[in-house]
């Protein structure tokens, strides 16, 4: 890791703060020590001082010069060395009480900038230590002997070992902080995107995607309830489909959804579910989508192919983390779709409602003028409707029009549009429909409802009209088959009249349905 890099996790003016104030600390440890010692206060005291002058200043340089930070620093690491093996050398050499703080200062570099300038300064430590010995064995300086070379080299060993170790556990650690920080901001992110998935499709995309790209397993699957069985996505790397599966989910399934956390299995034995969606799976976590003890699906995600393997903890935390997150996001999108539903149908006849109606109208209108293609209506009416209500009760009324939509949604291609547009009058919006056509639907569709009207027996009438024979908009669309609907029921209603409207001749469209 870089030193940009963990500065990411830790500010690295935070860090050299601590390092400062470890560094006094050290200051004040000499200082004690050598007023103990008595005949060396004398040489280490002007020493301290100017070692805490120097680095305070270099600091205070550091803090207002950052472009030049990373060589202040590097100077100041320089300096802590050769204070500190200058204070040894006059304290007894390898024999000094002052050596405790040589492994004090290498473990705070180490801990605090990174492991790798740690092991720098160990071997920076280790040739002034080296220096001093031989600067004693000379008789340079004044300085004691610090004891015999074997004792040094043996000294060195330790304190190298001591500052790999140190560098080891601490490139461990630094590895742990980084991949939990990825980890938290993959989590954000993958909280981002639920946030804006609007189908619950949407949702298990999201989920494999995040299992295998960001939590790095081999291969994910998200099963829902629902159909034949199960629906949902299988991510194997290479593709990501939708499937439905009719194959129960077995003891596993339920063993998962009771205990509300992730299971880990090694191997698909007695999961045939597992076999069929992830062949040869082993190793992997079996985690159920529970919201309120509500099961809502479950997630599969295989690790790797060895089932010796063990899965990171920290990885399954996070995995149940995002699995908590996609619950809620997957209950939300269904109430948020059972509530656009119920909002653009309508609550009798199932049919869509009239905002529905007028929404793909418009869209239907624009396609049908992009595309110079055909577009026709058809407005049907229910015959003495208020008859029906008057003498048989407002039960019955509503009989019929579930019976009205019924017949209209069984004879209606899969592109065409059946609506209750209000009271008892529905529409069938028809793309692709010519007018002479649009005529023969009507007459289909009433002998359809004639045909399911098996209580109350009732007819309807109909008006068709085209786009662009009768009208040029929507609304005058509307207009035009509602005029259509007006005649057939002058003439006697039971029938079905299409418009001889011009689009220059026709009327503005009503706000109210015909009924009679």
């Amino acid at each position: 890791m870089t030193l940009r890099d963990r500065d990411e996790l830790v500010p690295l003016g935070d860090r050299l703060a601590v390092l400062q104030l470890v560094r006094y600390l050290v200051a004040l440890a000499v200082l004690i020590v050598s007023a103990v010692m008595g005949d060396v206060q004398r040489r280490l005291a002007p020493l301290v001082v100017v070692y805490v002058v120097v680095t305070g200043v270099i600091e205070i340089v550091r803090r207002r010069a950052r472009r030049r930070g990373l060589a202040a620093i590097s100077a100041t690491l320089l300096l802590d060395g050769v204070f500190l093996a200058v204070a040894v050398a006059l304290t007894g050499g390898y024999e000094s009480p002052l050596l405790t703080l040589v492994f004090l200062q290498v473990m705070a570099v180490t801990l605090l900038v990174s492991y790798r300038t740690g092991l720098k300064i160990a071997v920076w430590y280790v040739l002034l230590l080296f220096a001093g010995h031989a600067a004693a064995a000379a008789e340079i300086g004044g300085i004691d002997s610090p004891g015999s070379d074997r004792d040094a080299a043996l000294i060195a060993v330790a304190f190298l070992l001591f500052a790999v170790g140190a560098a080891a556990f601490s490139s461990v650690n630094e590895q742990a902080l980084r991949r939990s920080r990825a980890d938290l901001r993959g989590l954000v992110e993958f909280s981002a995107e639920l946030e804006r998935a609007g189908e619950p499709e949407d949702v298990a995309f999201l989920i494999a995607a995040h299992a295998r790209e960001r939590l790095r397993f081999a291969r994910a699957a998200v099963l829902i309830p629902g159909g034949i069985g199960w629906w949902g996505v299988v991510d194997d790397g290479q593709h990501r489909v939708l499937f439905e599966c009719g194959i129960e989910g077995g003891p596993l399934v339920g063993k998962a959804w009771l205990a509300e956390e992730p299971v880990l299995v090694r191997t698909t034995e007695d999961t045939p579910l597992v076999e069929v969606l992830l062949p040869g799976a082993t190793n992997f976590i079996v985690a159920p989508l529970v919201v309120d003890a509500e099961p809502l699906g479950m997630v599969i995600a295989e690790w790797g192919v060895a089932t010796g393997q063990h899965i990171p903890a920290l990885t399954v935390d996070t995995l149940s983390q995002a699995i908590s997150h996609s619950a809620l996001s997957l209950r939300n999108t269904w109430l948020l779709s059972e509530v656009e539903r119920l909002a653009t149908r309508d609550g009798l006849t199932g049919l869509p409602n009239r905002r529905l109606f007028e929404e793909s109208l418009e869209r239907e209108v624009a396609r049908s003028q992009r595309r110079r293609s055909p577009l026709s209506l058809v407005v049907i009416d229910v015959d003495h409707f208020k008859d029906v209500n008057d003498t048989l009760g407002h039960p019955a009324g509503d009989t019929v029009l579930r019976a009205v939509g019924r017949a209209l949604t069984a004879n209606s291609k899969a592109s065409d549009l059946p609506a209750r547009y209000g009271g008892d009058e529905f529409v069938v919006l028809l793309p692709d429909c010519s007018g002479p056509d649009s005529l023969a639907v009507a007459e289909r569709l009433r002998a359809a409802v004639a045909t399911e009207m098996s209580t109350v027996k009732v007819s309807v009438s109909a008006g068709t009209a085209s786009l662009p024979d009768n009208a040029e908009d929507g609304g005058r669309l509307v207009a035009a088959a509602d005029a259509a609907l007006y005649e057939a029921k002058a003439g006697g209603r039971n029938r079905s009249v299409r418009s001889t409207r011009q689009p220059a001749n026709v009327s503005a469209p009503r706000d109210t349905p015909a009924g009679v």
